[in-house]
């Protein structure tokens, strides 16, 4: 009868066991594809104690049990070891082939600034819940990102690691559920964008007409207000996409400005966002007059981009501004009109009235809001704001109309008896 081993400890050691003459352990095993590997460890079971002066980790059993528990599941632990988080990221994007090419370089800008130095080198199977989180908190706290930017890259992450799973490379996802602990830790809920009131909307268009620096700014905002298109839309907005004799604007491209393969910054033409994003938007009769007139002093410019000439809004080199250009010069505005209305309500004795920080998005959800307090058919106003989904509109609308609700009562306080 052959002799079963046994350890210093004179413990009886399984199949594939062994006890180095250091004393540290070891087990042989094959994996799913039948490739023999080795695990080691100081530690036979978790109530051993670790060697003075050695490195601490999870136990020989501990591990042969997660070996034994990924073999019957047929879990690819080794590819889990081998592949690192950028390896994973560049899988995902290869299988990614529907994306458009914005989209595409949005997903590589917002992994290399804000993952690859962080996870990038990490093997997958080694990344946990915690590391996610702790990611998403410092882009939060010590970058002072906003929660959108931190849920765009975690829409990324999710999905990379959920190929993983559907691979069997590893088990968990471990980004599942983490913005939702993110958001409970630090309180924060899903970022609202809020409107301009008509007093706010007034007063920031009012200023800047009014302005000697940003008059040259006004058209762009009017348009902006008038028509509800995103910014990209907005500055790729050409003469022939204005139709004066029926008074409609033609949304069929956005003018972008975003890091090439090259990394150097430039304009390209984009579809836009969606199917529903190619429409035609009724003229207001400001936005009209606003155009007309831009129309009779425009430059004369030989700018172009993918072969698209004509663009109405040009800054002095006679390019069309950037996105970033203009909200740059909405911050600006708002410094500037806050300034002037802080030291006026002093002056009289009375509390300012403020802008609060906005965008270009900000606008266009503005132009919605004003819409929807004026058009019941959301349909109607679905199909001129572009938004794929009717929830869209249907948000947007419910706190239009919420808040008509509550000026509604406020208007109706005291003049009706409903209490002796």
């Amino acid at each position: 009868m052959i002799a079963k081993r046994r350890d210093t400890k004179g413990r009886v050691l399984r199949e594939g066991e062994v006890q180095r003459p250091d004393g540290k352990y070891m087990f042989r095993y094959s994996d799913s594809s039948g490739v023999r590997r080795t695990i080691y460890s100081w530690k036979l079971v978790e109530t051993d104690a670790t060697p003075a002066g050695k490195k601490n980790g999870p136990s020989l059993r501990e591990q042969e049990r997660q070996i034994q528990r990924d073999l019957d599941d047929r879990i690819r632990t080794v590819d889990a070891v081998n592949t690192s988080v950028d390896d994973l990221f560049e899988q995902y994007m290869d299988l990614r082939w529907d994306l458009k090419e914005t989209t595409r370089n949005n997903y590589t800008l917002l992994y290399t600034k804000h993952v690859k130095d962080v996870l990038g080198s990490r093997k997958i199977g080694a990344v946990r819940s915690s590391d996610i989180k702790r990611l998403y908190t410092n882009m939060v706290k010590k970058d002072n990102l906003k929660i959108s930017t931190v849920r765009g890259t975690h829409s990324i992450l999710y999905q990379m690691f959920e190929i993983a799973v559907m691979d069997d490379v590893i088990r968990k996802n471990p980004t599942v559920n983490v913005m939702k602990m993110l958001k409970k830790t630090m309180g924060s809920e899903q970022d609202k964008r809020h409107a301009l009131t008509e007093e706010e909307q007034e007063r920031f268009i009012s200023f800047v007409y009014a302005s000697k620096d940003f008059a040259r700014w006004a058209p762009l905002f009017t348009v902006l207000l008038g028509t509800g298109m995103r910014i990209g839309e907005a500055l790729g907005l050409r003469w022939s996409d204005c139709d004066f004799k029926n008074n409609t604007i033609s949304v069929n491209h956005a003018l972008l400005y975003k890091p090439g393969d090259n990394g150097k910054y430039e304009y390209r033409i984009s579809p836009p966002k969606t199917r529903a994003g190619v429409r035609e938007i009724p003229m207001l009769d400001e936005v009209r007059d606003t155009l007309k007139s831009l129309y009779k002093r425009r430059p004369k410019t030989d700018f172009s981009v993918d072969g698209m000439k004509g663009f109405i809004f040009l800054n002095n080199t006679g390019k069309v501004f950037t996105p970033a250009s203009v909200y740059d010069a909405m911050q600006r505005v708002r410094d500037a009109y806050n300034r002037e209305e802080y030291y006026n309500a002093k002056q009289e004795k009375r509390d300012p009235v403020l802008l609060p920080k906005f965008s270009a998005h900000i606008l266009r959800h503005t132009f919605c809001t004003r819409y929807c307090e004026n058009e019941p058919n959301l349909k109607i106003v679905q199909e001129v704001m572009g938004h794929k989904s009717i929830r869209t509109t249907m948000d947007v609308y419910n706190e239009a109309t919420e808040l008509k609700k509550r000026e509604s009562m406020s208007a109706l306080q005291g003049k009706i008896k409903v209490a002796s």
